[in-house]
């Protein structure tokens, strides 16, 4: 009885044994033969294919599978340009046994670093990242996209897994903080004026944005900054989730506040009549101006609504 049992344990470790080896040979081999530059080929015929330019200095080996690139350039249709100084992106293979495509990256850019995976199977796509120290003040395509010059560093997380069949089947979080944010100027378009408002340096503070996803919708349960010169927060704010983030429609209200210590910092005084006058169809009985937000994700938009 003993030696029968001794016997199918033994016979387990070597079957064991033997699929790890073969596993291990098969993960070698692969990091042995990958073929970079076709690597390099394929990401840059995949971004053309969305719409993006891509030029990368160099490619190496990285991880067990992956490839490691550095100075690497994005570029949109419109012109829009991210430069990113290093990205190492490794296949996820316990995933692809699974049936999943998927890779870990992690990418350093604008003095910080974005470190995650990507996931998708025939009717799911996951975005998993941790960010670190990403510098806005350093973020030109940010600034080229809003009309504002940003800063503060970005930290936080987020989970999304987004169903393209069944987007109410959707699921995910987000939690991102900005410490020390400011707009250090720019220009912001004023609804019914026509025009653009030329801004000067306005502390934010601490910008916090923490959001669910439920029902095919992102609902973010608090969007705010607290500064010493405004106070803003988003109020009912919510996406609809559609396959290409940057169509889903954007919906809900924003109130903002400027505290009284912003008219007395120099500079500021002149800048005082004009906002009163361009938003004065926004200003509620308590003294803050309220707005209705709607457009897209890629194109927000509001509307006066005291």
């Amino acid at each position: 009885m003993d030696l029968n049992f001794n016997f199918k344990l033994e016979r387990r470790h070597r079957l064991v044994g033997y699929s790890a080896f073969a596993f291990l040979a098969f993960v070698l081999a692969l990091r042995l033969t990958i073929p970079i530059e076709a690597v390099k080929e394929r990401i840059v015929m995949e971004a053309a294919a969305r719409g993006w330019q891509v030029s990368i200095a160099s490619v190496r080996s990285a991880g067990l599978v992956g490839v490691g690139m550095t100075s690497i350039s994005l570029e949109s249709r419109d012109g829009l340009r991210i430069p990113i100084e290093k990205v190492d992106a490794t296949l996820r293979l316990w995933p692809l046994l699974l049936g999943r495509r998927g890779f870990d990256f992690d990418a350093a850019l604008f003095d910080g670093r974005v470190k995650g995976f990507v996931e998708e199977s025939k009717t799911t796509r996951r975005l998993a990242a941790t960010v670190t120290g990403v510098d806005l003040s350093r973020a030109a395509p940010l600034r080229k996209a809003t009309g504002l010059v940003l800063a503060g560093t970005v930290k936080g997380d987020l989970d999304l897994t987004l169903n393209e069949k069944e987007p109410a089947m959707s699921a995910g979080n987000l939690d991102l903080a900005v410490e020390r944010a400011a707009v250090n100027g720019g220009e912001v378009p004023v609804p019914g004026m026509g025009g653009a408002l030329s801004l000067p340096r306005i502390a934010l503070g601490r910008v916090t944005a923490k959001a669910v996803v439920k029902d095919g919708r992102l609902a973010f349960e608090r969007l705010e900054a607290k500064g010493d010169d405004v106070e803003a927060a988003g109020e009912g704010l919510y996406l609809v989730l559609q396959p290409r983030l940057a169509f889903a429609p954007i919906f809900g209200k924003a109130r903002l506040v400027i505290r009284d210590g912003f008219w007395k910092k120099s500079g500021t005084s002149g800048f005082k009549g004009i906002v009163n006058m361009a938003l004065a169809q926004a200003r509620g009985r308590d003294g803050g101006y309220g707005f209705q937000v709607f457009g897209t994700l890629s194109q927000p938009q509001v509307r006066m609504s005291p």
